[in-house]
């Protein structure tokens, strides 16, 4: 397991991470969601011992992951900008050749595979690589280091819809083959949404929601129908939307709501259905959209 116990982080005043506390358990995929400048890549740098400099307790299994070499084999940070600009002349085999020496789990046969799955040439250069495929590359890195936790920052930018459908259909296989643990830090929240297991959602610096996927899709809902009974039946409930539309009304809403409260809801002619993560999400972190 992966914890964070009473994490504070400041650049000068600014505070970026605010008493943050949660904890990672192993062989599943986790969603951490907020918007830009909230602190997501910072959390995620430092639960991968990439930042040392901070308030309070990260452990793995716990040990204390700070300045632990044992502990940071383990985590693996990976983003657009993890092969560093002073390898831009190597060929991408001698990028990955160099990676691997420092990942006592890298499946070798896995890396050949999807660099044939991406179609990306070992013998190219690092520097003729496109902003996507060298993007790839440190995807292709992440899915093959075997890392215990794996934390993926923005694994989208750059890349294609069949490139960014690949790669999620990699990630699932890994996590199925050997009960790794991941985390996607991603701003294309619908297309995540159905391989989350866990959902964070960050906001000021704190955490705002830590829940199951499951728990989340049963209490965010879409409710249509006359204003008015609907208003009534969902009285004290989290509504954290509301458009008119005539006598009608489109209701979003984060909250339990009851069987018998769905019942009366749908006899006074209203529709319930499912509201995406996405929806979810922006509702959650900008009410006056």
């Amino acid at each position: 397991m992966l914890s964070v116990y009473n994490l504070n982080k400041k650049y000068g005043s600014n505070i970026v991470l605010d008493n943050i506390n949660f904890e990672i358990e192993s062989g599943k995929i986790y969603g951490l969601l907020g918007r830009n400048g909230v602190g997501k890549t910072t959390l995620l740098k430092i639960m991968s011992n990439q930042i040392i400099s901070y308030t309070g307790e990260v452990k793995l299994d716990s040990e204390i992951i700070k300045e632990n070499q044992a502990a940071t084999e383990q985590i693996l940070f990976v983003s657009e900008f993890m092969i560093p600009d002073s390898m831009k002349s190597e060929k991408i085999k001698n990028v990955l050749s160099a990676v691997s020496a420092l990942l006592p789990n890298w499946n070798e046969k896995y890396k050949d595979e999807l660099l044939a799955d991406f179609k990306l040439n070992p013998k190219t250069t690092l520097k003729k690589l496109s902003k996507g495929n060298r993007n790839l590359l440190s995807l292709i890195i992440g899915l093959a280091s075997g890392a215990k936790y794996t934390l993926y920052d923005e694994p989208s930018v750059g890349l294609d819809a069949n490139n960014r459908y690949k790669f999620y259909q990699h990630l699932m296989k890994s996590m199925e083959d050997s009960k790794r643990t991941a985390i996607i830090s991603t701003h294309i929240i619908d297309e995540a949404e159905n391989i989350f297991e866990d959902v964070i959602i960050l906001e000021d610096s704190k955490v705002m929601l830590n829940d199951d996927i499951s728990n989340i899709q049963e209490k965010a809902l879409s409710i249509t129908g006359p204003k008015g009974e609907v208003l009534r039946i969902l009285d004290g409930k989290n509504i954290i939307s509301e458009e008119n539309i005539g006598a009608l009304c489109i209701i979003s809403v984060f909250d339990n709501i009851s069987t018998d409260e769905r019942q009366r809801l749908k006899n006074a002619g209203a529709e319930i259905t499912n509201l995406p993560l996405q929806k979810l999400f922006i509702h959650l972190t900008n009410k006056e959209a």
